[in-house]
């Protein structure tokens, strides 16, 4: 019995360690993605599905952000990829449909706002 609560005890211990080391094991503050984050952004509050430009403008800045997280391989590459699925969405739509192409960027602005709850504790 006794070597049954040692070996209770040595695993709950061990598999504290690793949670411990697993939490410490945190991304370095990379600046180059924040500022992409932050151009993207930027532009996203000066998009209007009225002026292809700035639809244009906001796309490059998604683009750069989106080949950036797959340069350096982070963990939501895959959502910085749907901010720009949803951008040429938006800009495919701007031409026909103004409301769809709002509600495109509405999508992409909050795709956004997880990167930035992702990306803010780095």
């Amino acid at each position: 019995m006794k070597n049954f609560a040692v070996v209770i005890f040595l695993s709950v211990f061990l598999v504290g360690c690793s949670t411990i080391t697993g939490m410490m094991n945190v991304k370095d503050h990379d600046p180059a993605l924040a500022l992409s984050y932050i151009d993207t952004k930027i532009s996203m509050k000066e998009a209007l599905c009225e002026d292809i430009i700035t639809l244009e403008d906001v796309l490059y800045q998604a683009e750069w952000m989106h080949e950036y997280t797959l340069f350096v391989n982070d963990p939501q590459k895959v959502t910085a990829g749907n901010v720009v699925v949803d951008i040429e969405k938006a800009i495919k739509y701007s031409f026909d449909n103004v409301d769809v192409c709002n509600r495109f960027l509405k999508l992409a602005n909050l795709k956004l706002k997880t990167l930035q709850k992702s990306w803010g504790t780095r």
